[in-house]
């Protein structure tokens, strides 16, 4: 069986969790075994640093950007690159274009990030890594109305800086990475989940 990496990633609120779910299900529906994942994982590492996400304990970005990166490094070796190794379809729900855009706050910044990061990139890069792109208001207004706890990177000017620094780094990795912008706010669920079978279709042997 062919392996296939495929990351999901988008603003909070972009609807990412609704879209893994039924991509897990169409692959399931296909008799293709898949195995899905997310960043921060459920791991150690994972869990310490979704808890400073929420504020749990006071962490510097540069903190922030080191533990990140050992989560995907570890994350992945310890249950990609397994689920890859078996035949696996993976989906993974962000993955290190986050620890760029939430943690590259300069120039300089940004390329030490790329360094710390340098271990995983070398390893296996995601066959196709699909962004669904929708509005900052709108995904604060989803966040607003259905969460009970809010992270620190989620403030309608944070997410705006956010979604602008997806775009510089996707424009920076266009010549080594798969990268597909998705437009979501003027589509239903279904239009979308079209849209993203249609450009991971011809990668699947299915």
């Amino acid at each position: 069986m062919l392996s296939k990496f495929f990351v999901i990633e988008g603003l909070d609120g972009s609807g990412k969790t609704t879209q893994i779910n039924r991509l897990s299900q169409w692959f399931s529906q296909k008799s293709k075994p898949c195995f899905t994942t997310r960043q921060p994982s459920d791991g150690q590492i994972g869990e310490l640093a979704r808890s400073a996400t929420y504020g749990a304990f006071p962490a510097e970005n540069e903190t922030l950007a080191l533990l990140f990166a050992a989560e995907h490094y570890q994350h992945f070796c310890e249950k990609i690159a397994p689920a890859l190794s078996r035949g696996e379809y993976v989906i993974c729900d962000r993955y290190y274009y986050s620890n760029f855009v939430y943690q590259g706050v300069d120039s300089a910044t940004l390329q030490r990030v790329f360094t710390y990061n340098q271990a995983v990139m070398s390893v296996r890069k995601p066959d196709a890594v699909i962004f669904l792109d929708v509005s900052p208001e709108e995904c604060m207004r989803r966040i607003t109305t259905s969460r009970a706890q809010i992270s620190i990177f989620e403030a309608l000017d944070k997410l705006e800086t956010q979604r602008e620094r997806f775009f510089a780094i996707f424009e920076r990795l266009s010549e080594t990475e798969n990268i597909i912008v998705i437009e979501t706010e003027n589509s239903n669920e279904n239009a979308v989940f079209d849209k993203i079978v249609n450009n991971i279709n011809p990668l699947c042997s299915i």
